[in-house]
């Protein structure tokens, strides 16, 4: 028995030998699709592998996706008709341990800044209808959601599928659309450099009108959140 257990700890040490942490976590570089908003593009961000295993991990707890509303509380409405799964932390892996690192440090901006990463999955004929991913505090209940949780500063969206039509995400202030291939991603700054709210960031999840679309989605805030240590879940 001792023997077969050092046996397999040596296993896990010689694998543990080929896995580079520092190559797990690189990024690509950033290329500019626009100034305003700013956004920026990187190719090849996951590699396919890591997208069919989000998708898989994903696809038995779809739920239809909801929205916060003007009062600052989550329901579904009709502007987001797509399904999607919030991965909170007793639901993380490796592989989204390794996504989320890696946007960490493609973006600067350290692991506890990083809302619960999301899965989204659109249908034909389903799209989140323009929108800002920013609180505006102006409404009352974004305002109290930004004392408590910081402001959404950015949001990063990974494109893990491309067998699909249509679907872009569109910036109808900005007069442009992005369809990322597999593995690609696409930053979004919520806010100008100034910190404030940027609304040339609204944008469209449009439906796609054949095939499934499926989208890694993290949002970043600017403080770090409180965290409920018993359940693992955002306050």
């Amino acid at each position: 028995m001792l023997a077969g257990n050092g046996e397999a700890g040596n296993d896990w040490r010689r694998l543990r030998s080929r896995i580079s942490i520092e190559r797990v976590i690189h990024a690509p570089a950033k290329a500019k699709l626009s100034e305003a908003p700013r956004l920026r593009v990187m190719k090849g961000f996951a590699s396919a592998a890591e997208c069919a295993w989000l998708i898989g991990r994903a696809r038995p707890r779809l739920k239809r996706a909801t929205v916060v509303n003007s009062t600052g509380s989550q329901d579904v409405r009709a502007v987001r008709t797509n399904s999607a799964v919030e991965f909170q932390v007793p639901e993380m892996d490796l592989v989204v341990e390794a996504i989320r690192a890696r946007v960490s440090a493609a973006i600067n901006l350290p692991l506890p800044l990083f809302e619960p990463s999301q899965i989204l999955h659109y249908e034909p004929g389903q799209e989140f209808a323009a929108h800002c991913d920013y609180f505006d505090p102006q409404l009352p209940g974004h305002a109290d959601r930004l004392r408590h949780f910081g402001q959404r500063i950015a949001t990063v969206l990974i494109y893990l599928n491309d067998d699909y039509s249509g679907g872009e995400t569109c910036f109808p202030k900005a007069a442009l659309s992005f369809r990322g291939k597999t593995g690609d991603a696409l930053f979004m700054a919520n806010v100008d450099r100034a910190g404030r709210p940027d609304p040339l960031t609204l944008h469209a999840g449009t439906a796609p009108s054949s095939g499934e679309k499926w989208i890694f989605s993290q949002w970043v805030r600017d403080k770090i959140p409180q965290v409920d240590p018993a359940a693992g879940e955002v306050l």
